[in-house]
């Protein structure tokens, strides 16, 4: 049968994961098959990498994650640079700002609880905190994710190593390493596929050596009020929550509008 054919036809389609398959039965005048063809099969990637098997989008989604992350630092560094010149912790000028710089910042988180700093120079520590501020998960449960569960153990380690080491904050710990030449930066130890700290910081540890900090001298400037440090607080460590996904509708009983509750899935984490 001609393919520019005026009779009737039934086209055939098969649908695959990459691929699309289809073919033409010619009808009669009665509607029943009376010819074969033409047909044949289009094949397209499957949107995999093809020796990872990982989805093209993964790649994707892991640049935009640290575009968004790198985005979102410099401009929370950027809004604490403008609250600590504020307030009389950073000088207003760069150049006075720079010259801040070479200043050992663990040093300074060390001293600030023990004596009174220049006002710079407890900003120039406070604004270090802000540079590794510690993890803090926003997962719900943190079952079966073997990295979380490698940084439990690792925070678990690093507390007592404070303890042992007689630190009473973060800075004081990793300042006595930085003297000692020890590495103060958090690594990856492990070799294979599984995670491992020696120690890792925890956003808990960063609010509580900010706490110290803050008590320790506010006494001695007067730009250290409750309105400085609720913002100031507030700046470094605040995290924006997830994403809540929408609940799909119940196919057997669809919702017909967002205040029909019943008509929406059960969540997973229903007791039922």
């Amino acid at each position: 049968m001609e393919p520019n054919s005026h009779r009737p036809y039934r086209l055939g389609i098969d649908v695959g994961s990459n691929s699309l398959g289809w073919f033409v039965v010619w009808l009669n005048s009665e509607g029943e098959p009376a010819g074969l063809g033409p047909g044949g099969v289009r094949i397209f990637p499957d949107g995999r990498d093809p020796k990872s098997k990982e989805s093209n989008a993964a790649d994707r989604r892991v640049a935009r994650a640290m575009r968004r992350r790198r985005d979102r630092y410099l401009k929370r560094r950027g809004n604490l640079m403008g609250l600590l010149i504020k307030h009389g912790l950073m000088p207003a000028e760069e150049s006075a700002r720079k010259a801040l710089e070479p200043l050992d910042p663990y040093e300074l988180r060390a001293r600030a609880l023990n004596e009174k700093l220049p006002a710079h120079h407890v900003g120039r520590a406070l604004f270090h905190l802000n540079q590794r501020r510690g993890f803090l998960s926003n997962r719900k449960t943190e079952k079966g994710d073997k990295e979380s569960g490698a940084i439990k153990t690792a925070a678990t380690k690093l507390q007592q190593a404070m303890q042992d080491n007689g630190a009473r904050t973060l800075g004081e710990f990793l300042h006595r390493r930085h003297q000692k030449r020890e590495p103060v930066r958090t690594r990856n130890t492990a070799t294979g596929a599984k995670a491992e700290y020696d120690f890792y910081p925890t956003r808990q540890m960063l609010e509580g050596e900010f706490n110290s900090i803050w008590s320790a001298q506010e006494a001695h400037h007067g730009g250290m009020t409750q309105e400085a440090r609720d913002a100031i607080h507030e700046e470094i460590f605040w995290q924006r929550p997830l994403k809540t996904p929408p609940v799909g509708k119940c196919s057997l009983d669809p919702a017909k509008d967002k205040d029909d509750v019943e008509g929406f899935r059960c969540s997973w984490a229903h007791p039922l």
